[in-house]
């Protein structure tokens, strides 16, 4: 096969936090088990120092807290897609990162997943081309309103803000939600599996992971859910409601494989 790993896609994962150092490592990870070939990590010094040596996998950067030091540090690093938002901490100075992520790879045409700490910010800024993965928690700060619980309520609020942000839409929840305003996808959970912290983080990774080699962002968020979420399914099978995040990252390549296709 002629490719190598400059070739399968570029992921720039951005986040983390002294509290949260696991949530950019989980991204990471996914993006890695979903056949991205080059994979890097950008989080604060000290959260580097807390993960590096137990993760040797990955590259790293580390991020001061100053714009136009990340920035530089940033633009040297080699991505096709960017997440932003994991285990990231709400200050002023990541605000301003975030804002600065989203104007550099619009110009550059690569995708961002934008989720967690990162979508205050990211929606004061402007969205557009973005793919925003929320809870419904979430949803409600971004947009200032209730989604409902209705299915029906849920989908009209999904669509409003995707179509008025210009912005792929992921609406997390026992229904996800995808949208881009126009076109909608509704992906039903057959089982609880992904009701555990981490397992959003894991979703942005493999969404990122596709759009690093696919240019369709809806399809790509499209095509992340429903992996994500037959993974999930697949584990329940075998372990009832005893699932965490790494379980589902584990259990990609055993899932996936029956699809993989070798030239």
């Amino acid at each position: 096969m002629d490719s190598n790993k400059y070739t399968r896609g570029s992921v720039l994962i951005v986040g983390g936090s002294v509290e949260f150092s696991g949530a950019p490592i989980l991204a990471a990870q996914a993006a890695l088990r979903t056949c991205s070939g080059y994979v890097t990590v950008a989080a604060p010094s000290r959260v580097v120092g807390m993960v590096a040596p137990s993760m040797p996998i990955f590259v790293y950067k580390k991020l001061t807290g100053v714009l136009e030091k990340d920035k530089a540090t940033l633009k040297k690093v080699r991505r096709d897609s960017v997440v932003v938002g994991p285990g990231m901490e709400h200050t002023p100075s990541n605000a301003r990162l975030v804002a600065e992520i989203l104007k550099t790879e619009r110009k550059l045409g690569n995708t961002v997943v934008v989720d967690a700490g990162a979508l205050g910010p990211a929606v004061k800024s402007g969205i557009s081309g973005a793919i925003l993965t929320p809870h419904d928690g979430e949803f409600q700060k971004i947009s200032e309103k209730k989604p409902g619980k209705t299915a029906k309520a849920r989908i009209s609020a999904a669509k409003g803000f995707a179509k008025s942000h210009k912005c792929i839409l992921v609406l997390k929840g026992h229904e996800t939600i995808i949208t881009d305003g126009e076109k909608v996808k509704i992906n039903k959970a057959k089982s609880p599996a992904l009701a555990t912290m981490g397992s959003g983080d894991v979703l942005d990774g493999i969404i990122a992971s596709y759009a690093a080699r696919h240019k369709n962002r809806f399809e790509c968020a499209v095509a992340g859910v429903h992996v994500h979420s037959m993974i999930a399914d697949k584990l329940f099978k075998k372990k009832g409601e005893h699932i965490t995040a790494q379980d589902v990252i584990d259990a990609i390549p055993d899932t996936l494989k029956g699809f993989d296709v070798i030239k």
